[in-house]
This record gives structure tokens, C-alpha cells and sequence, in this order.
């Protein structure tokens, strides 16, 4: 009687394990996501620009995300009304072309895509520079990690916000609150790196919206930024300062900053 009572209930199971669950997904029309964090550096009276413009589609839960094509991009210098157009060398991803940027001058992306017109004006944002790269011996959670110790000096008599990109799509936002005027060295901690792995640590000074932008892109993907980069979109939509003139209801996700940058490189050991 026990073993037809086992049987009774191992058939039962299997037949449980047939049913197909369902899952009934939110869809909804791909909306515009523009990706354009550009960077400046001036090293020794050389100057360079530098970063993408990415622009990519919503898609439903389970798909890929997918470039947004056909689209036109440029930055125009709202001093001089000069505009320049940005090259799409990549589908979707526009990353050469910049004008040479300067201080105190506002500067406008506007890109034109199915018909409509988005816009988003910046200014350049001062940042201070990576004064020591060094890696150390220490852990956060386990031993299998690899500690690196960055230190920089704020910049003086302001208030500042800073971005810093650690490789892998791994960033972080650091406010001035706790050590304005004043040098700061923190760690940063890594899966477990191989000796001889070369990583690249780049800060960007940013502004304040920026700063709470990138903040909570970061808490909603629980600094998981995965393929899609500073501005990936979160499970709730954050928006930037992108601006859909012709159809504002029909608004773009992401964000335009522009910052000057430095960056450092380290040979793990």
C-alpha cells in the first residue's frame, strides 16, 4: 500500500512539472535611451575629447538591448553657434567628431531620430586628478579580492561631485561633503585579479544633477551596471535632461554631461 501510495504521488508530481507557467510581461513602446558621457583632458598643453554618444531602444524584459540606427548627432558651440557632427563609427554609437571644449562655454547635443528632435545643454565640469594608484593586501568580504587605494585632492573653495570608472562597467559617485579642500584616499575593492592584469581607473568631475543621476542609477542596479554603461536603464525609469521638442511626451531616458578627466593605469602584482 505504501509503495502505490509513492507512486500515486511521484506520477502526481510529474504531471505537476508538465504545466507551462505564463508569465505576463509589461510591454510597451521602445522609448529613446541616450548614453553620452564626453570627457576632456588637458595634460601638458595637449588636449583631448573623448567618449560616446550611445543610443540604444527599450526593449521588453527578456531581449537584448538594441541600437537605435538612423539616427543624426551633433554638438553645437553655443558661443560661436558652430555645429559639429558626431560619426556613428558603431551601430547606434557615435564617438568621434567632438569639437575641442572649453570652460565656461555652453554646449548643446542635439539628435534627430524618427522625425523628432532631442536636445540637452551642459557645461564643462572641472575635475581634480588621480594622485596615486596603488594596489594593497586588504579585503572586504573574502580573500579573494584585490584591494586598490586611490588618492586625489579635492578641488579648493567649491562644492564638487565626482565619478569615478573602475573597468567593467563599475563606477561610483563621490561627493565632497566629509573632506572638501582636502586629500582623501579610499579603497576600492576588486574580484580577485590576476598578476600582470592591467586596470584602468578614469575620474570625471561632474555636476550635482549629474551626481544624483548616476546615484540612483546605481542604487537600482545594485552597481550592476551590466552592458550598457553609466546610464543603463534601471527597473524604473530615472530621467536625465534630455528634452523631446517635438513630442515631449515621447521623452529619452538617459543623460548628456560633460567633464574633464584623468586617468590613471595600474599593473596588478
Amino acid at each position: 500500500m505504501k509503495n502505490r501510495i509513492f507512486l500515486l504521488l511521484v506520477f502526481l508530481l510529474n504531471i505537476g512539472c508538465e504545466d507551462v507557467i505564463e508569465l505576463d510581461l509589461p510591454t510597451h513602446k521602445p522609448q529613446l535611451v541616450i548614453d553620452a558621457l564626453i570627457g576632456y583632458n588637458d595634460t601638458n598643453g595637449q588636449s583631448v575629447t573623448s567618449g560616446e554618444v550611445k543610443l540604444t531602444l527599450t526593449t521588453s524584459f527578456f531581449e537584448e538591448i538594441v541600437p537605435a540606427e538612423n539616427a543624426t548627432v551633433s554638438i553645437i558651440d553655443m558661443a560661436t553657434i558652430q555645429s559639429y557632427t558626431l560619426i556613428e563609427n558603431e551601430p547606434g554609437i557615435f564617438d568621434s567628431g567632438f569639437p575641442e571644449l572649453q570652460f565656461n562655454r555652453e554646449y548643446m547635443l542635439r539628435i534627430t531620430f524618427n522625425g523628432e528632435i532631442y536636445t540637452a545643454t551642459e557645461q564643462l565640469v572641472k575635475s581634480t586628478v588621480i594622485e596615486k594608484l596603488e594596489q594593497d593586501d586588504g579585503f572586504l568580504f573574502d580573500e579573494n579580492e584585490t584591494e586598490v587605494k586611490v588618492t586625489f585632492t579635492d578641488l579648493p573653495g567649491e562644492r564638487n561631485h565626482y565619478l569615478f570608472a573602475f573597468g567593467w562597467n563599475n563606477y561610483l559617485v563621490v561627493e565632497d561633503e566629509f573632506f572638501q579642500d582636502e586629500q582623501l584616499t579610499f579603497s576600492y575593492f576588486y574580484d580577485k585579479l590576476k598578476p600582470g592584469k592591467l586596470i584602468s581607473v578614469t575620474l570625471f568631475g561632474v555636476d550635482q544633477e549629474f551626481a544624483n543621476y548616476a546615484k540612483q542609477l546605481l542604487e537600482q542596479s545594485g552597481q550592476d551596471m551590466g552592458s550598457g554603461g553609466p546610464f543603463a536603464v534601471p527597473p524604473s525609469a530615472v530621467r536625465g535632461n534630455i528634452i523631446n521638442h517635438t513630442n515631449p511626451e515621447n521623452f529619452a531616458l538617459g543623460y548628456f554631461a560633460l567633464g574633464e578627466f584623468d586617468t590613471q593605469l595600474l599593473t596588478i602584482q
